[in-house]
C-alpha cells in the first residue's frame, strides 16, 4: 500500500513553498456534520412548501432552488410569529429578498460551527489546528475555519478580496462569504452570476498563490463545477511555461470509499477544450494528509511572517514613514501591534549572541547557587504547579535580573514575590527585589488581550464560563478568548487545570505566545494584586 504521508510530503518539499488549502462543504461535513447543500436549504422550507418541488421547479439547479426558496420563505418570514427576535436583530438590513433566509442559514451555522468535538475525529482536528500553513482558501460559510486558525486574518467575499491588500500570508479567503455577515452569501442564482462575472479578478488575485505554493483541495470533489470554473479561470491566465508548474501545486483530497486502499496518483480534470494535470490523494485518513503539511511547516509561526511583510508593505506605500527598529523574540510577538518595523541587517548574530551569553551567565549563578539553570521555560512550568518547587528569594535576586535583560515580554513573577511577602501595592512600591519588579511590571503594562480574539469573544462566547469556552473550542483559540472574560469571572483552576493539560504549547509550537500571555495572566490573578 501507498505511504500517502511520506509521498505527500515530498511532493510538498519539491514544490518549494509551503502549502495553501482549499476548503470545501465536505471539510465541513466531516468535522463539524454540517448537511449537504441541498440538505441545508430543505431545512428552511418548513413552513412554506416541500423541498421537492422547489428542486424540481428548478430543474436540480441548486442556486436556482435557493432563488426560489428565498422568494417563499421572505414572505413567510415577515408574516410568522416565530421569527420575531430575528426581524428586531436584522429586520432593518433585510432589504433584499434572499436577505431573510441568509439570516437564517448564518444564525444556524454560526451556532454549529463551535459543535464539533465527540465526532470521534478529535485527533484529526487537533492536528489540524497545529498545522502553520500560509493560508486558506474557502468556499465554506460557517466558522470551523476561524476556530482552528484563530490568528489568521479573514478576507470575506470577491470584493473584499480583491480591492484589499492581502499578504498570502496567514489569511482566510471567505470567497463565497461568511455567516458572520449573512449578507455576504454567494447562496441564489443572482448571487452566482455575480460571482462567475468577478471570476477573472478574483483569478488574477489567487494566481500568484496557485502557481508558487502547492493548493491542497480539501472537501471538494475533483468533478466540483465551481471549483473547475475557478481553476479554469487561473488556468487561462497563467498559460504558455507556467501551466506545468501550476498543474503540479494542484493536489485534490478525496474520501476513499469503505474496502478502497489509499492511492496517491495522477488524475485529469477536463474543463471544456482543456484538460488541467493534477495529484489525486485518496484516503479516509485525513491525519496522514496533516502530517504531511506539518512535516514541511515554517519555523517561524505564519502569523508573524504576515505581519511583517504586511509592515514592510506599509513602509514602501509610504511618502513619509515613521522607521522605528525594536529587536524581539520572534514567539513573544503575539499580534500586530507588538511589531513597528522589523528587519535587521547585520544585528541578529550580534543580538542571539548577547541572549546566549546572558543564559550562559543565569546557568553559571544559579548553578553556584545550588540551582540546575533555571530558565524562562523552567519558570513558566512551575508557574503552573500546585506547588513551586523554587526558592523565591534566590530565584528573584540570581535569575531576574538575567531576565530583565531578555526580551521576552511575558515572563510570570507574581507567584514569587508573593512568597517573599509582596502581597500588595505598599510592599510592591518597598520591594528590594528591583529586577522581578521590573518584570512584572513590564508583563503587567502588555496587557493579557489579544486584540483578534475581541470579535469572537463578543459574538460566541460572552457570558460562557471558562470550562464551558475551553469545552466549545479548541485550545488555540480558547486560549485568546479566556482573556476576555470579566477578571471576577475567570475560574482560576479550571485555567490551570487548561494550563498544564496543554503544558508542551508553552514551550514550542506557533500559538506558544498565547499560551504563555495566559499562564502570566493566571500567575497576576492568582498571586498578584490590583492596582
Amino acid at each position: 500500500m501507498v505511504d500517502i504521508t511520506d509521498s505527500l510530503t515530498k511532493a510538498l518539499h519539491s514544490c518549494g513553498s509551503a502549502p495553501f488549502l482549499f476548503i470545501g462543504s465536505g471539510f465541513s461535513r466531516r468535522y463539524i456534520g454540517l448537511e449537504t447543500w441541498s440538505d441545508l436549504l430543505a431545512r428552511f422550507c418548513t413552513n412554506i412548501n416541500d423541498y421537492g418541488l422547489y428542486l424540481s421547479n428548478a430543474d436540480g439547479d441548486l442556486p436556482r432552488t435557493a432563488s426560489f426558496i428565498a422568494k417563499d420563505f421572505n414572505v413567510m418570514w415577515w408574516k410568522h410569529a416565530s421569527y420575531e427576535a430575528s426581524k428586531q436583530d436584522y429586520g432593518k438590513e433585510a432589504t433584499e429578498q434572499s436577505a431573510s433566509l441568509k439570516y437564517e442559514i448564518a444564525k444556524y451555522l454560526r451556532g454549529l460551527s463551535l459543535e464539533y468535538k465527540g465526532t470521534g475525529l478529535e485527533d484529526e482536528i487537533k492536528a489540524l489546528s497545529q498545522m502553520n500553513v500560509d493560508g486558506i482558501i474557502t468556499t465554506n460559510w460557517d466558522l470551523l475555519l476561524e476556530d482552528l486558525f484563530p490568528d489568521y486574518k479573514v478576507f470575506i467575499g470577491q470584493e473584499e478580496l480583491i480591492f484589499s491588500n492581502p499578504q498570502s500570508i496567514a489569511e482566510i479567503y471567505k470567497i463565497h462569504g461568511c455567516s458572520s455577515r449573512p449578507s455576504s452569501l454567494v447562496l441564489t442564482e443572482d448571487d452566482y452570476k455575480d460571482f462567475q462575472k468577478k471570476n477573472p479578478y478574483l483569478a488574477a488575485k489567487l494566481i500568484t498563490i496557485f502557481v508558487e505554493h502547492p493548493v491542497i483541495f480539501l472537501g471538494y470533489s475533483i468533478n466540483d463545477p465551481h471549483i473547475q470554473a475557478i481553476i479554469a479561470s487561473i488556468a487561462e491566465c497563467v498559460g504558455g511555461d507556467k501551466l506545468k508548474q501550476f498543474e503540479e501545486n494542484l493536489i485534490f483530497v478525496e474520501r476513499a470509499d469503505k474496502g478502497q486502499d489509499d492511492a496517491f496518483e495522477g488524475a485529469t480534470i477536463t474543463i471544456g477544450p482543456s484538460k488541467v494535470r493534477v495529484t489525486l490523494v485518496r484516503t479516509n485518513d485525513f491525519s496522514k494528509i496533516y502530517a504531511a503539511v506539518e512535516a514541511t511547516k515554517r519555523k517561524i509561526p505564519a502569523r508573524v511572517l504576515r505581519y511583517c511583510k504586511e509592515q514592510m508593505y506599509e513602509l514602501v506605500k509610504s511618502a513619509d514613514p515613521e522607521i522605528k527598529l525594536a529587536v524581539r523574540d520572534l514567539d513573544d510577538i503575539g499580534e500586530k501591534d507588538d511589531i513597528e518595523f522589523v528587519v535587521g541587517v547585520g544585528v541578529a548574530k550580534e543580538f542571539r549572541e548577547r541572549e546566549e551569553k546572558v543564559t550562559e551567565r543565569q546557568k553559571e549563578v544559579m548553578t553556584a547557587r545550588g540551582y540546575a539553570g533555571v530558565s524562562v521555560d523552567d519558570v513558566f512550568a512551575d508557574i503552573i504547579k500546585e506547588k513551586s518547587e523554587y526558592d523565591a528569594e534566590q530565584l528573584l535576586k540570581s535569575t531576574y535580573p538575567l531576565f530583565r535583560k531578555l526580551s521576552n515580554s511575558y515572563i510570570p513573577s507574581f507567584r514569587y514575590l508573593q512568597a517573599v511577602g509582596v502581597v500588595d501595592k505598599v510592599a510592591f512600591a518597598k520591594c528590594e527585589f528591583v529586577e522581578g519588579k521590573r518584570v512584572a511590571q513590564r508583563t503587567v503594562s502588555r496587557g493579557f488581550q489579544t486584540s483578534q480574539f475581541r470579535v469572537a469573544y463578543d459574538r460566541d462566547f460572552k457570558g460562557l464560563t471558562t470550562a464551558q469556552i475551553i469545552e466549545r473550542t479548541t485550545p488555540e483559540k480558547a486560549v485568546g478568548i479566556i482573556p476576555f472574560q470579566p477578571r471576577d469571572q475567570i475560574d482560576l483552576a479550571v485555567v490551570a487545570k487548561f494550563l498544564n493539560d496543554n503544558a508542551d504549547k508553552l514551550k514550542e509550537g506557533a500559538y506558544r505566545s498565547f499560551f504563555r500571555k495566559l499562564a502570566c495572566l493566571y500567575d497576576y490573578l492568582a498571586f498578584g494584586f490590583e492596582g
